[in-house]
C-alpha cells in the first residue's frame, strides 16, 4: 500500500514539473458550482505568493462560475467573494481545476477539494489523510512533496509554514526556476532566515535565545521578557503571541488555563503579548477569562512598527514559543505544549 501511494506521488509530481513548464496561451480554467450565493454575486482570485493581489473576477451564474487566468507562473490562491469572505484556496497550474462550494457552510472554506491537477490532487490527499486522522501518512506526503528534487507550487505553499525555518530554507534552494524568479521567494527567504534564530536549533547546533522585548500590563506598568525569564522561580516560560480577535487563540485559551493550573507551581509561567489596539478591550478580556499569567499588550500590531512580528517573524498567531529559563535557550516553537512540558516539569 505504501509502495503504491509514493509511486502515485511520485507520477504526481512529475506531472506537475511539466506542466509547469508548459506555454499554454490560456495558463488554466477554474470552474465550478456554487451553492449559497445569488446569482450575479462577483467572485475574485487573489494570489497569495503576490500580496493577495486581485488576478481576475467573474460572476456566477445558474450556481456555477468560470475563470480563464492568464498567467506565466504557478501560483497559490484565495476565492473570495469581492469585499466578502474567502470560500476555498487551491493552485493556479496548467489544467482544468474543479472547485465546488457550498458558501452557507461556514466550515467548507477549510475543505480542500479542489481537483483535476497534480498539485491540488496532492493537496486535498493530504487534507483526507490529516481529516481521517491519519496524521503520520499525511506527513509522509508531505515529505515527498518537499523533497523533490524540484520543488513546486505546493512545496512553496509548505515551506511558508514548515516548523523547521532552516529545512524551509533548503526548500527554497530547490524550487522550479521559474517559482525562484517571484518576488515572495525572496521575502520569504528573509523571514525564514529572521524566524531561524528564534527557533529550536537543529541538533548539534549552538542554541537560539530568546529576544527581549517590553511591553505594558494592564496596570500601565512596563514589563520585560527579561524579568520574567530570569525570574529564579520560573523555570521555563512560555511566550505567548495572541490576540483577542483572533479565533484560533481565543480557542486556545481553555487549553493554555489547563496547563499554567498543571505547571505554574512546578516553575512554568506565560508571557503572553496581545496584538490588541484596543487596550480597554484586551483589559476586560483577560480579567472576564481569569488569564493570571503575566499579560502585556503591544497596542500596534502591524509587521511594520511591531518589535515582537519584527524580531520573531510572525507568520500569524497564535505562535507559542517554550524558554528555558536557566539558559534563555528557545527550546520549542509552535508544538505540543503539554507533551513538551510533561517531560520538563
Amino acid at each position: 500500500m505504501k509502495t503504491k501511494l509514493l509511486y502515485a506521488v511520485t507520477v504526481l509530481l512529475m506531472l506537475s514539473l511539466n506542466g509547469c513548464h508548459n506555454n499554454l496561451p490560456e495558463y488554466c480554467t477554474v470552474k465550478g458550482t456554487i451553492k449559497g450565493v445569488k446569482d450575479g454575486t462577483k467572485l475574485e482570485l487573489q494570489d497569495s505568493f503576490n500580496h493577495c493581489k486581485a488576478i481576475e473576477t467573474t460572476r456566477v451564474k445558474d450556481g456555477t462560475f468560470e475563470f480563464h487566468p492568464h498567467l506565466t507562473t504557478p501560483t497559490h490562491v484565495y476565492l473570495y467573494v469581492v469585499r466578502g469572505e474567502q470560500l476555498k484556496d487551491f493552485f493556479l497550474e496548467p489544467g482544468t481545476i474543479i472547485v465546488d462550494v457550498n458558501a452557507s457552510d461556514k466550515d467548507d472554506w477549510a475543505i480542500s477539494n479542489s481537483t483535476g491537477t497534480p498539485s491540488n490532487e496532492i493537496f486535498k490527499k493530504i487534507d483526507e489523510l490529516e481529516e481521517s486522522g491519519n496524521q503520520k501518512a499525511a506527513d509522509s506526503l508531505k515529505q515527498e512533496v518537499i523533497r523533490a528534487e524540484q520543488a513546486g507550487p505546493l512545496a512553496l505553499y509548505y515551506a511558508a509554514h514548515w516548523n523547521s525555518s532552516v529545512e524551509a530554507l533548503g526548500i527554497l534552494d530547490r524550487l522550479t526556476p521559474e517559482l525562484k524568479e517571484i518576488p515572495y521567494v525572496d521575502e520569504l527567504r528573509e523571514e525564514l532566515t529572521r524566524r531561524a534564530k528564534t527557533e529550536p536549533a537543529l541538533e548539534g547546533n549552538v542554541p537560539n535565545f530568546f529576544i527581549d522585548m517590553t511591553y505594558c500590563d494592564a496596570d500601565g506598568n512596563p514589563v520585560s521578557l527579561s524579568s520574567v525569564v530570569n525570574n529564579p522561580a520560573n523555570r521555563y516560560v512560555i511566550l505567548d503571541f495572541w490576540a483577542t480577535w483572533c479565533g484560533g487563540c481565543v480557542e486556545a485559551i481553555p487549553k493554555l488555563k489547563e496547563i499554567y493550573a498543571k505547571y505554574h507551581e512546578k516553575g512554568l509561567e506565560i508571557y503572553a503579548v496581545a496584538e490588541n489596539p484596543d487596550v480597554d478591550y484586551w483589559k476586560k478580556y483577560i480579567k472576564e477569562n481569569d488569564m493570571v499569567w503575566v499579560n502585556v499588550c503591544d497596542d500596534k500590531p502591524t509587521r511594520k512598527n511591531s518589535k515582537a512580528w519584527n524580531d520573531y517573524a510572525l507568520p500569524g498567531i497564535p505562535t507559542t514559543l517554550l524558554i528555558d529559563g536557566e539558559t534563555g535557550a528557545i527550546i520549542a516553537r509552535d508544538c505540543d505544549l503539554e507533551a513538551v512540558l510533561s517531560t520538563l516539569l
